[in-house]
């Protein structure tokens, strides 16, 4: 079975989020700075990225499993998205599979791949030359899918839903996401040599849809504190700049919005994610609304 010619992972689920009615999303091309209207299902994940050899069979059960995963987190996804069917606060069992559903999206993208081949090639390095045997031809997708169904998932599901979660309303202002749509924050101590990830200080960013986000609190912060929240002009500009400081390759947005306008399209971007990459301002965590 051939290899998909597409370059990212981003489920087609997800991307209908962000497209018209017609299953058209706007995908913007980091290599050409290209801005073209095309059919989700042309543009959505990667096929047979999870494909794994082992032995001399095929394994496809991480990509069946993501498929079911993501089936599961529609539902509760587009309760956030709709204020006229939101819940809220969401019934536990389906934040925690929207948890679920977020902490693997991050886990899964090619970008996740790039560190652990970063990592691999300074192994000889590390060693002087002298690599121990078992190190010598690492199956880079095995250990990344090695990853995915490790311990970091459920871990990392249980904190993000025992955070503090803050949906954040546009009206005006409309949203980008990208092939890395989980974002990382910084905050005002982070510096380049910070961890970069679900425990990142300043928490964690994820556009649902062009009108709608959500802010996972940073470690420490609790459910109790869960808030719907106005968006501002502010916020949206702050979320914009994260999106693209950490695009990989494309951005996706709704055919009829321009969020990306006047904001300069980064290179694309390869390796270990990383502070160093991170070119904005240091984004507020929203507030509550006052009265």
């Amino acid at each position: 079975m051939g290899q998909s010619k597409k370059h990212h992972f981003v489920p087609q689920m997800y991307l209908r989020n962000f497209a018209d009615d017609k299953g058209r999303t706007q995908v913007v091309r980091l290599s050409t700075k290209r801005s073209t209207t095309e059919r989700i299902n042309t543009v959505a994940a990667t096929n047979h990225f999870h494909r794994l050899t082992v032995g001399d069979e095929d394994n496809l059960h991480l990509e069946d499993a993501a498929t079911a995963l993501e089936g599961r987190a529609a539902q509760p996804m587009l309760r956030l998205i709709d204020p006229s069917k939101r819940v809220w606060p969401l019934p536990r069992e389906e934040r925690m599979t929207l948890a679920f559903f977020i902490a693997f999206q991050y886990l899964r993208v090619p970008v996740k791949r790039d560190a652990l081949s970063s990592l691999a090639a300074q192994l000889p390095e590390i060693f002087g030359g002298d690599l121990p045997e078992e190190l010598r031809e690492l199956d880079i997708p095995i250990m990344h899918a090695m990853s995915m169904v490790g311990a970091a998932l459920p871990e990392g599901a249980a904190e993000l839903c025992n955070r503090t979660w803050w949906i954040v309303d546009f009206k005006r202002k409309r949203l980008a996401t990208s092939d890395v749509p989980v974002i990382p924050l910084p905050d005002e101590n982070t510096t380049e040599r910070s961890a970069a990830g679900l425990r990142s200080p300043g928490g964690v960013y994820f556009p649902l849809s062009p009108q709608t986000a959500l802010f996972i609190g940073p470690p420490g912060t609790a459910p109790e504190a869960d808030q719907i929240v106005p968006g501002n002009a502010r916020l949206a500009r702050q979320f914009t700049t994260a999106t693209l400081a950490w695009t990989r390759d494309c951005l996706f947005h709704h055919p009829d919005d321009d969020p990306l306008r006047g904001y300069t399209l980064p290179e694309p971007r390869r390796g270990e994610i990383r502070w160093e990459f991170w070119g904005g301002p240091e984004p507020d965590q929203p507030q509550p609304a006052t009265a």
